[in-house]
């Protein structure tokens, strides 16, 4: 666990994407009544369990994008008393039967610490994306990527170079899903939706994948998704 401001930890991890690692970073952050609210939960180790507990209690977590469902529900069965919150695909991928949908009717119930908005039309992902005030952080799961890692070596490699670079999955990205036109079925609602995003007060950009922008936040979440408005 790595402390990056007032009330918000993060936790590096990877995951695995057609046999080639892939950076993965939990968020922790700490709410005004004392709870904890857990984005993207990385694998749950004791060590890591304990470090947990030690912030205070889990109440809220949180898979806010399709893709982010590996260990929901091992933190479930860690922290039962927590609430979970998932985006539209994950239910059918877990057989849930106890948790809430983050779809555009979800009332926002941590508006005193965090601002949310909904990623409208974008079924491959129903993602949800954050803003947690005190720290000015915007935190995302697979919206915006910085993926900087040097190629790695063998079959990996390969596959970064020769299919993963060429999508898009290289430097401070969208997610390259989100250049293929067809993935947004209304682009003006979209587009809308990012503006409202790109109006939030941030310093940082928290990405689930891949290296924290920490330099000139708002300027680069404008210039990557000046695409949406063409």
């Amino acid at each position: 666990m790595r402390n990056i401001g007032e009330d918000i930890w993060v936790h590096e991890d990877e995951m695995s994407m057609a046999g080639t690692p892939l950076r993965l970073r939990m968020t922790i952050v700490k709410l005004s009544d004392g709870r904890l609210w857990v984005h993207s939960p990385t694998a749950l180790s004791p060590g890591l369990k304990q470090e947990v507990e030690a912030l205070g209690e889990v109440a809220f977590i949180v898979g806010a994008s399709n893709g982010h469902n590996s260990w929901l529900l091992q933190w479930q069965q860690a922290f039962p008393g927590a609430g979970l919150y998932v985006s539209g695909g994950i239910p059918k991928k877990l057989n849930l039967e106890q948790y809430h949908l983050l779809d555009e009717n979800f009332d926002n119930i941590w508006g005193d610490d965090l601002e949310r908005e909904y990623m409208p039309g974008v079924s491959f992902f129903n993602e949800s994306v954050f803003l947690h005030k005190k720290t000015k952080s915007l935190i995302v799961t697979d919206f915006i990527q910085n993926h900087s890692d040097e190629i790695p070596s063998g079959l990996a490699g390969l596959i970064t170079k020769c299919i993963f670079r060429p999508l898009g999955f290289k430097g401070k990205c969208v997610a390259p899903p989100l250049k293929m036109g067809f993935t947004i079925k209304n682009k003006t609602d979209f587009a809308s939706f990012v503006t409202r995003v790109k109006n939030w007060d941030f310093e940082r950009i928290v990405v689930t994948h891949g290296d924290i922008i920490e330099a000139d936040a708002g300027q680069v979440f404008a210039g990557l998704c000046e695409r949406f408005f063409k």
